[in-house]
């Protein structure tokens, strides 16, 4: 199955538990398959790089490039 996720599920997927986070998931297993788009993608970006969000990207232990990159893959 072919899935597009929305910037806030995917958002919500790779930096909290629940439901967004087990569609993450499905799409790194290869159970369903997302698909995206370079502007959802900027979007993404974008999203993540608000000042709301850099604590919580520090205190996962990761960076907002490293993110992107993982998603992208």
């Amino acid at each position: 199955m072919r899935v597009i996720i929305d910037t806030n599920v995917l958002i919500a997927g790779l930096l909290w538990r629940g439901p967004p986070h087990a569609l993450m998931e499905h799409a790194r297993i290869g159970t369903l398959t997302a698909v995206s788009s370079a502007n959802l993608i900027a979007e993404l970006k974008d999203v993540l790089g608000r000042t709301k969000f850099a604590m919580i990207l520090s205190a996962t232990g990761t960076s907002l490039e490293r993110m992107i990159a993982d998603v992208t893959e």
